[in-house]
Parts: structure tokens; C-alpha cells; sequence
């Protein structure tokens, strides 16, 4: 099981390539998911480094399916994260819900998602589409729908436990359905249902935005005890944390991990 921290944790605070490869190493992590506006900000530091952790993932946002759908804009995208040897580019497919958007709609984003793809198919790369709230996979049947339309092999799903959770299916059972797609894991938790919007894009990048509801991975109302090891151990997984205390919420978090899987392999 290979875990990475989330540099965008780290979004309202001033991190640099050195510290984030520095605090990748002395807590124990895999690598790292750098955020875009990070990855942007800290290519020619991060290329100058010495030693540089593992890059699981670059964290991108696209306006697909839009008028502001722009392919030097996503070309420049994947070409940073080709920079920084990231195998996978993260995306949302579209900023509406599957049964809000027409079927125009699902089209243009699906056009424009296979475009990306085809991109970053031609520097070896994979485009990870988010299970997540207000975007074409939003549910586990709008999800299935959405990869058998795309149906593309530089395209697979960013597997966010807590999302599959929000669109009304458990996160194990969904497993055997997306099993196909799988190449990343976002973990995170929430400690009621009703405290989900806390996770709404516009409020987790609020400096000033509610955090209340957000927990550390094993306080919260799933129950990652029995999610973690039903998790195809050959994925790559990121903790990604939107509270206070970024450093030390994941590093406890990773500790956590580390200590229960060697209890259960002794």
C-alpha cells in the first residue's frame, strides 16, 4: 500500500519544494500529490532538488465540456505534469451533477475529456477522472455510464472513498463495479453526513471557509478499518486533508495506517 501526502493541505500556508519533499521523507510517505497551482509555482525548485520524493499525481482543473475549454491550455497541463514525472493527471469530468447536465452536455465533456486523453496518452501518461459531487461521476451508476462512454485506455478513476460514500453507495461494494478503472485513492473522512458540504470546492479553498465536520481518517463515520483492506493494495492512495494542522493530521493519520496494517500482517 503506497500512501502520499496532498501538498494542496498546505494551500493557505506559503510551502516550498523543499519542505514538501523534506516533510514527504521524515514522515514516511510514499511520495506526494502536488496541487497545479504548486506544481506551477515550484517546478524549477523541485527540478533543482538534490532528492526529490516520488510524484503519485498532479491535481489539475479544466473547464471541459465549456467555451473556456482551451487545448493549450490542457496540452501546457499535461505537459507539467509530464515535467513532473507524475504517472497521472487528475481531472473532474465537468462542473455539473450526471442528471443535471443534458445530453449535449455530457457530450462536450466527454469530447474534451478524450482529448486530454489522447494527450496524455502520447507522453505515457493517464488521465485520473474523480468520483465526486457535482460532475459526471457523481454516482457509482453515473460513473460506470460515464468510463463505458469514454472508454479509453489513458482514462481510469481517482477512487475518492468519502464521494462514492456522498453518492449513496458503500465504498466496499462499489469496488467489484469500478475494479476495472482503479489507479488512485483519495482518503478522507467526515464525521456526519450532513456536514458534507463542508467539502464543496468553494468553501475548501476558503482561507476563511467551515472546517467543521472534517476528522482525521479513523474518527469519522466510515469506517476505514474495514475500507482500507478491501482497497486493491497495488493502488496508489493519498491523504487528502482540507483542515487545520495539515503537517500533523497526516503524518498521525500515515502513522495510524502504518500500525494497523503491521498488526494485522503480525
Amino acid at each position: 500500500m503506497s500512501i502520499h501526502a496532498c501538498s494542496v493541505a498546505f494551500r493557505h500556508s506559503s510551502p516550498t519544494a523543499a519542505g514538501l519533499a523534506a516533510y514527504t521523507r521524515q514522515h514516511g510517505f510514499d511520495g506526494i500529490e502536488i496541487w497545479a497551482p504548486h506544481a506551477r509555482e515550484m517546478a524549477d525548485d523541485w527540478d533543482a532538488l538534490p532528492e526529490r520524493p516520488d510524484v503519485a499525481m498532479l491535481s489539475g482543473y479544466l473547464p471541459l465540456g465549456t467555451s473556456g475549454f482551451d487545448l493549450v491550455e490542457a496540452q501546457g497541463l499535461v505537459d507539467l505534469t509530464s515535467r513532473w514525472q507524475a504517472p497521472k493527471l487528475r481531472l473532474f469530468a465537468g462542473q455539473m451533477g450526471w442528471d443535471q447536465a443534458s445530453a449535449v452536455d455530457r457530450a462536450a465533456i466527454i469530447r474534451d475529456l478524450r482529448l486530454v486523453a489522447g494527450m496524455a496518452q502520447d507522453q505515457g501518461l493517464q488521465i485520473a477522472i474523480e468520483t465526486h459531487p457535482g460532475t459526471l461521476a457523481d454516482s457509482l451508476t453515473a460513473t460506470c455510464d460515464l468510463m463505458q462512454m469514454l472508454d479509453h485506455p489513458a482514462i481510469g478513476l481517482n477512487f475518492d472513498v468519502l464521494h462514492v460514500w456522498e453518492g449513496g453507495t458503500d465504498p466496499v461494494a462499489a469496488l467489484d463495479r469500478l475494479a476495472p478503472y482503479l489507479c488512485h485513492v483519495h482518503l478522507k473522512n467526515v464525521t456526519t453526513r450532513d456536514r458534507l458540504t463542508v467539502f464543496a470546492p468553494g468553501n475548501v479553498h476558503d482561507a476563511d471557509g467551515d472546517r467543521t465536520g472534517m476528522c482525521r481518517l479513523f474518527d469519522g463515520v466510515l469506517d476505514y478499518d474495514r475500507i482500507l483492506p478491501a482497497l486493491p493494495q497495488r493502488l496508489d492512495m493519498s491523504l487528502e486533508w482540507f483542515g487545520p494542522d495539515p503537517a500533523q493530521v497526516m503524518a498521525g493519520d500515515l502513522a495510524v495506517i502504518r500500525q494497523t496494517a503491521n498488526r494485522k500482517a503480525a
